[in-house]
């Protein structure tokens, strides 16, 4: 049986198929089975002869007959090429083609052995090397040793080409195809066929909508129970992206029905189904008894127990240092060191001395970062393991500069690794005292495994801002934290004299409170710190971005466009949301770099990326800000310099990179930058809120300018009603320390 049956590719309509022999290999890379190569075309379209043909064909080698769909494209420096966008490996249709395939895909034999075998099998060999190997050895000089590895590759080339195959007959890219035989091996075929779902857990890159889709290829009905457990995990799924930890039961019900379109009644089969094989679990509402249950996945679950138990067990333990007449020696720093503090900033330093948690949540020019100083201060010298840590590396840097002391990215703290974090309940950190700037950002997973690596005679400060956006990880922890009554919190209201100059501080405390920022004009020629631009054409504003950063903001503040001034918009989507300006962006500050396409998307060298996923193994995490610094067009691997830290990205590893030049503000979270240019009208209405407006706000350092409508700025400000996050944290902490009180 022969493993190349020809079938037409399911996107073929307005592509031109070719087929042919693969002659030449020019660059192939293993990890995402990008090739450029020759192929010798010898059936359909209007080519005949050797073309130069580009694209993702895993597993290919040379002297495999292929055919290809795809187009014709001109490229400005090597001319024109065959875009491939699917492809079929074909059995030979020559004797020479099957002598040429067995010399460069069957281990151990070469040219001339390969002459030998066709010579005496000719049209069959492939049927003898199937079903019949050991007459390989009637073969004249035929190496007795050559026919174990001449059946093992066989085997294996056999299996791979039956995969591609009914991965294509499904739908399935051959790029997948190649994932999914790393992960089922031999069992592919089967795994997919007895679930097509399980692809979504198993395969990256593969969710919901497209495994449904291969399912859908494969006659799978609608109403199957694997189609319907896996329709609920995805409505969690989705659940979890837009922050939640869980969903309440009718809630999940509803949206998994909608999603899947199938009766409620097997929604609810499923559901049960979940629970009892332990995938799913339920939290009743014991604050809330008519609120319907919370449906969490299992890890989510375990991360807000072992949080509440954690929190629970660091309260309760007993720390290393003790603190006696705490106002006195307050008072005397504050005469040694010339620093007054307010009341709420004595309280919170008071706090942090003589409880084991903390928080501390205040807006800009609070002084937050003077009562961290204060306190490691007063602890100098008694506490000599002290380690100050914030999420994103931007937040860790300012967090050290600001106190003259080493800090890290709570990642690096605990010692990522592509396995897990180092640092954890079995090996926990040696320190005495852990502060945590932008505590806002913080996720439900990323607490935990905090919580976990902290030893129970340590001290934990959690300084953050709870009027900022919550985290983009599910959760909203710190507050769950201050609405828990769990833990002394300090909250610090009072705008200090040096901040109260600044029209970027004053402003972001009256939305904080629901009043209109003041839009008006800087008296005269006075520089300002915050100035609003009225308009509300999408294109207008796209325009006077341009004139903002390429010219007035240089000029009169002698900022660097790419580097100083960082756009920040509420959306993705439209004229002036992050997709659309950061290909505007780029053609204004990096016009001219090397170009290289990755994955189908393009990035220049000299352009502005931002990770978004974590990447343990390279220590690049979410959020982390770089610039592409050089292209290997041999490997087809991009350098990144993430702050110092130089990586090199293969596909793979581009999946996870964007452009960088305009960010969401979700994305712009416990980061601050010289200069802010925020684009805000009614077209960004689903996002006007007044905790996105403010984050935007106090990501400006020196210079924040506003480009919209007044319109739009009153919406958010008077839009306080936050996004609600389905967790289970506060009921878990609530029913944890009234407990143990």
């Amino acid at each position: 049986m022969s493993p190349y049956p020809e079938q037409d590719a399911p996107d073929a309509e307005q592509q031109e198929a070719i087929t042919g022999h693969l002659e030449h290999i020019t660059f192939s890379n293993d990890e995402n089975g990008f090739l450029v190569g020759r192929l010798s075309v010898d059936e359909g379209g209007r080519f005949r002869g050797e073309a130069v043909i580009r694209g993702i064909l895993p597993s290919v080698r040379k002297g495999e007959r292929i055919k290809i769909w795809g187009n014709w494209e001109e490229h400005p420096s090597y001319g024109t090429q065959f875009h491939v966008r699917s492809f079929l490996v074909l059995e030979p249709a020559t004797l020479e083609g099957i002598a040429l395939y067995l010399e460069h895909n069957i281990h151990g034999v070469g040219p001339k052995l390969a002459e030998r075998i066709v010579k005496i099998f000719g049209k069959d060999t492939f049927r003898v090397i199937d079903e019949t190997p050991e007459k390989l050895l009637e073969v004249p000089k035929f190496p007795a040793k050559v026919l174990t590895g001449l059946r093992e590759s066989w085997a294996e080339t056999r299996v791979k080409r039956e995969i591609i195959v009914f991965c294509h007959s499904v739908g399935i890219s051959p790029l997948f195809a190649e994932r999914i035989f790393s992960a089922y091996g031999v069992m592919a075929v089967e795994t997919i066929k007895n679930n097509p779902y399980r692809l979504v857990m198993d395969i990256q890159g593969i969710g919901f909508r497209s495994a449904d889709q291969i399912a859908r290829n494969m006659g799978l009905a609608m109403e199957s129970p694997a189609r319907v457990e896996a329709g609920v995990m995805h409505a969690l799924d989705e659940a979890s992206q837009e922050g939640h930890t869980g969903l309440p039961r009718t809630m999940l019900l509803s949206s998994a029905a909608e999603l899947l379109q199938v009766a409620p009644e097997l929604v609810e089969k499923a559901l049960e189904t979940l629970l009892g094989d332990g995938l799913l679990s339920l939290l009743e509402r014991l604050a809330e008894p008519d609120a319907p249950p919370l449906v969490q996945y299992g890890r989510m679950r375990k991360a807000e127990d072992s949080i509440s138990e954690d929190l629970g067990r660091i309260a309760g333990g007993a720390a290393f240092t003790r603190f006696k007449e705490i106002t006195e020696t307050v008072s005397a720093m504050e005469g040694a060191t010339g620093i007054s503090l307010s009341a709420a900033q004595r309280q919170a330093v008071e706090d942090a001395l003589s409880h084991k948690l903390l928080v501390i949540t205040g807006g800009p020019g609070t002084g937050k970062t003077t009562i961290i100083r204060f306190i490691l201060g007063m602890v100098a010298g008694t506490m000599p393991q002290v380690a100050l840590a914030a999420p994103t590396g931007k937040a860790a840097k300012r967090l050290g500069e600001a106190t003259g002391q080493q800090a890290t990215t709570l990642h690096r703290l605990l010692e990522a690794s592509p396995v897990g974090f180092r640092r954890n309940r079995d090996c926990q950190l040696e320190m005495e005292l852990i502060i945590v700037d932008e505590s806002s950002m913080i996720d439900t997973l990323l607490l935990a495994a905090l919580l976990a690596a902290t030893p129970t005679h340590a001290r934990l400060i959690l300084v953050g801002d709870v009027d900022q956006l919550p985290s983009v990880g599910p959760g909203r922890i710190l507050g769950d934290l201050i609405e828990s009554g769990s833990f002394a919190v300090s909250r610090l209201e009072t705008i200090f004299r040096q901040s109260e100059q600044s029209r970027i501080t004053a402003n972001a405390h009256n939305i904080r409170k629901g009043r209109m920022p003041d839009l008006s004009r800087p008296a005269g020629d006075e520089l300002s710190d915050f100035y609003f631009i009225e308009e509300a054409e999408p294109e207008r504003i796209v325009e006077k971005i341009r004139t903002m950063l390429m010219e007035r903001i240089p000029r009169r503040f002698n900022l660097e466009p790419k580097n100083d001034v960082q756009v920040i918009t509420p959306m993705h989507r439209g004229l002036t949301g992050a997709r659309n300006l950061n290909q505007m962006l780029r053609q204004w500050l990096n016009p001219d770099g090397q170009e290289a396409i990755i994955g189908g998307r393009s990035f220049r060298v000299g352009d502005k990326v931002m990770q978004t996923r974590n990447d343990y193994e390279k220590e690049v995490f979410n959020g982390d800000m770089g610039e592409v610094v050089a292209y290997n067009s041999e490997s087809g691997q991009l350098a990144i310099d993430f702050e110092g830290n130089r990586v090199w990205m293969d596909r793979k590893g581009m999946d996870n990179v964007t452009l960088g030049y305009a960010i969401t503000v979700h994305k712009s979270q416990g980061s601050e930058y010289p200069a802010v240019i925020l684009p805000l009208t009614t077209h960004h209405a689903i996002m006007l809120q007044r905790n996105l407006l403010y984050t935007a706000i106090t990501r400006g350092r020196g210079l924040v300018v506003l480009i919209g409508t007044k319109r739009a700025v009153s919406l958010a400000v008077h839009n306080a009603r936050p996004v609600v996050r389905h967790t289970g944290l506060l009921e878990r902490l609530v029913a944890h320390f009234s407990a143990d009180s």
